[in-house]
């Protein structure tokens, strides 16, 4: 059983463990759309939206590793605190981002031609 001196600690940790998710996960689908980029942009789709999932998965990751570094900066005095306003803004603008940049990226997925044309011709 913990002491309520743990209680920021632990939701520090938390914090980071789900940013360090979350910019794996940027970092991941930014590798992917770089491996593909020749053949999303010779598609018949809107590119406009993958183009704007890219600035999104960016900042994301940009925010992520803000929050990141921001978290070692509250975890090293013994009264850390999630409830830091740099830490939280970067936290929820990292995730926002990333939302965003999966709705674009669904938005492209569906708006485009069914069948998906052979690009190897």
């Amino acid at each position: 059983m913990t002491n309520g001196n743990d209680r920021p600690i632990k939701a520090l940790e938390a914090a980071r463990d789900v940013v360090k998710q979350l910019v794996t996960i940027d970092a991941a689908l930014l590798a992917f759309g770089v491996s593909f980029v020749q053949n999303i942009t010779k598609s018949q789709g809107p590119t406009g939206w993958i183009d704007l999932a890219t600035i999104l998965l960016l900042v994301s990751l940009a925010c992520g590793l803000a929050t990141l570094f921001r978290i070692v900066a509250e975890t090293h005095p013994q009264s850390g605190d999630i409830n830091d306003k740099v830490l939280r803004f970067a936290l929820i603008a990292s995730m926002l981002t990333f939302a965003g940049a999966t709705v674009c990226i669904a938005i492209y997925i569906l708006k485009a031609p069914t069948p998906l044309p052979d690009l190897s011709k």
